[in-house]
């Protein structure tokens, strides 16, 4: 049980950095007057170089729909996006940086992904492939325990469900 006790505190300890890195994310973009959601989108459409749907940035960032597509219509309001029709493609649209857009991307964006590389470079290339590794690793292999919890529910729901129906 001591190693019990080991691999819980080790577990608390991971959550509450876990937690603090998004709360770092959350306060940046609060500073910059945007919600999490709304940072994150323009963190994406500036770093990065394909064509993004709305679809496409909820399924990436794991947030939901509704909240990416109220975020997008904001932005949309306020001059920092637009949407474009996708040729072929009746119902996407690409979310696309504005001029003013990319302006404030300069300003917000840039000096943040600038601090991540920073820190990222005070570890060695060991250190950081590592960290990547495990990292995927630990979200993988809770990834397959969460899965069988479900599975269980489903499980013990359909046992449920057949008592009642009794």
């Amino acid at each position: 049980t001591a190693m019990l006790k080991i691999i819980k505190e080790q577990n608390l300890e991971l959550n509450r950095i876990w937690r603090m890195q998004d709360q770092l994310y959350q306060t940046y973009a609060t500073h910059c007057h945007l919600s999490s959601v709304s940072f994150w989108i323009l963190y994406t459409l500036n770093e990065a170089n394909e064509v993004y749907t709305q679809n496409i940035l909820a399924e990436m960032w794991y947030f939901p729909r509704q909240t990416v597509n109220s975020a997008i219509m904001n932005l949309v309001k306020i001059g920092y996006i637009k949407l474009e029709q996708i040729q072929g493609a009746r119902n996407s649209k690409a979310v696309i940086l504005t001029e003013q857009g990319l302006n404030i991307c300069k300003n917000i964006v840039t000096p943040l992904v600038n601090a991540e590389l920073r820190a990222l470079l005070k570890m060695s290339e060991e250190e950081r492939q590592m960290f990547l590794e495990l990292s995927n690793k630990q979200q993988r292999l809770l990834q397959a325990e969460l899965n069988m919890i479900y599975q269980n529910e489903i499980i013990n729901f359909d046992l449920i469900n057949k008592e009642i129906q009794k």
